[in-house]
């Protein structure tokens, strides 16, 4: 069964891995990214993902999630990203596939770091191609995100034939969607927010949220052991 290490262990056995995500052009000051990330601690997220990352904010804001003992996810667009990430110490890295670019999935596996994925319309053949590329050249492994826009998760069910870990990259204003997703598999659920009129994340609302997806795995069978939260 496939499993993937986070600093905690992702996987079907485990409760859901949840990505906070949000856009820094919408966060704007590297003040309101460090409220951000206290916020996505305080909900016990297991990870904010930060789009649009300036890198004058990244060393003190990988600091700052470390502190808060929340993982700090990036996207990495090409192979220099990937080096900067390493060196600032990033404990996972983000890409999104490109059919032509196997060779910076290959510089994500040597890192040795686990790497999250957003497949976009990648072949079931593609795919099999990325898993071989990053088991090759490195022990870090791979988690298969697939963006949804509705409860239908068409490509979820083609990434579960993979051995890999696989998720949800969900847009949605509710729940629906990852709890669907958790029932057909998925081990991790991205949820992208957006900022209350007060320019601020609520804790109670990313918690609700989490809740109800650990509720959703639980509810799938009684050899469920939690680990965490």
């Amino acid at each position: 069964m496939a499993q993937i290490d986070f600093g905690r262990p992702v996987g079907l056995d485990h409760p859901p891995f949840i990505i906070t995500s949000l856009d820094c052009r919408e966060l704007r000051t590297i003040e309101r990214a460090k409220r951000a990330i206290d916020a996505a601690a305080d909900s016990r997220s297991d990870a904010v993902k930060l789009a649009h990352l300036p890198w004058g904010w990244a060393a003190q804001l990988f600091e700052h999630a470390e502190g808060r003992g929340i993982v700090l996810l990036a996207t990495a667009l090409d192979e220099t990203a990937v080096t900067r990430l390493d060196w600032l110490g990033a404990p996972a890295l983000y890409l999104v596939y490109d059919w032509t670019d196997l060779e910076l999935i290959a510089c994500a596996a040597r890192t040795g770091k686990p790497i999250v994925m957003q497949v976009g319309t990648a072949s079931h053949v593609e795919l099999a191609e990325v898993i071989e590329t990053v088991h090759t050249n490195g022990p870090g492994g791979i988690a298969l995100v697939q963006s949804v826009i509705d409860c239908e998760l068409e490509g979820l069910d083609e990434l579960c034939l993979h051995e890999a870990v696989v998720g949800v990259s969900d847009r949605s204003q509710g729940v629906e969607i990852p709890l669907a997703a958790i029932s057909r598999g998925a081990c991790i659920v991205e949820k992208r927010f957006t900022l209350r009129d007060d320019n601020m994340l609520c804790p109670i609302e990313l918690s609700s949220v989490i809740r109800d997806c650990e509720l959703a795995w639980a509810s799938l069978g009684t050899d469920k052991h939690w680990v965490i939260n």
